[in-house]
Order: structure tokens, then C-alpha cells, then sequence
């Protein structure tokens, strides 16, 4: 049964998934809550689509392997399985090898990150079918 808590600030229903956009300067253990709590917010109330779109967040670089492990892994529980991921950044916040999807992967989290939010929406959309 969907709980009654409240949206996430930054947060909008589209038809068939979530957007969380935010638009701030944060820190990155800011973000990381932030997704954290739309992707919450998304498990509980049976919304299965999530596109965040990171590209208007500034207040820190790249994030590192290590820092790419700790939050992919907090989001692949919080989702449970339950929530797809399709992440919107900027080109320099994205590596090569994209393995932040490899890690995702490996933790039973169905994501994947775009450049282009026309291709994210069109990857959720198909993950979500």
C-alpha cells in the first residue's frame, strides 16, 4: 500500500516514471541523500521508473570509484529491486567504462547514465514496460 509521505523537493510524476531534477550547489553526500530519498520515495509509493537528472548540481568534482561504490550500493538498497535508475550528468561527471553501472549491476540495480535525457527517458521507458 503507497505510504503518505510527501514528495521529495525537486520531484514530478511524469506518465509512466518519476523525475527528481534537482538544481543546487551541494555537497556530494548532499546529492547522494537527495537521490537516496526520491528513490525512497519511488520504492514506497510503486513507482518503478526514476530519472534523475544530475546536470544543474554543482559543488563537486567526479566523484571517485570509491565514493561511486558507497552510493550506488545505498541506492541499490534503498531501490530493493523495485526502482529503475536512469541518471542524467554531465559528460565529465560520467566515466569512460561507466563503471558505476557495472557496480549497479553487480548489486541487482537496474541503471544506466545518459548525457542526453531524450536517451535516458527512452532507456527507462523500455526498462519499465
Amino acid at each position: 500500500m503507497a505510504t503518505t509521505i510527501q514528495p521529495p523537493k525537486f520531484f514530478s510524476l511524469r506518465d509512466n516514471y518519476a523525475l527528481f531534477r534537482p538544481v543546487a550547489e551541494l555537497t556530494l553526500d548532499e546529492t547522494v541523500e537527495l537521490i537516496d530519498n526520491a528513490v525512497f520515495y519511488c520504492r514506497e509509493n510503486e513507482i518503478t521508473g526514476l530519472l534523475v537528472d544530475v546536470t544543474e548540481v554543482t559543488g563537486f568534482p567526479s566523484p571517485s570509484v570509491s565514493e561511486r561504490f558507497w552510493f550506488i550500493s545505498k541506492w541499490a538498497e534503498t531501490a530493493g529491486g523495485k526502482v529503475a535508475i536512469s541518471m542524467v550528468a554531465r559528460a565529465e561527471m560520467i566515466t569512460p567504462d561507466k563503471i558505476g553501472i557495472t557496480i549497479a549491476t553487480n548489486r541487482g540495480l537496474r541503471s544506466d547514465v545518459f548525457t542526453d535525457e531524450a536517451e535516458a527517458i527512452k532507456w527507462l521507458q523500455t526498462e519499465c514496460e
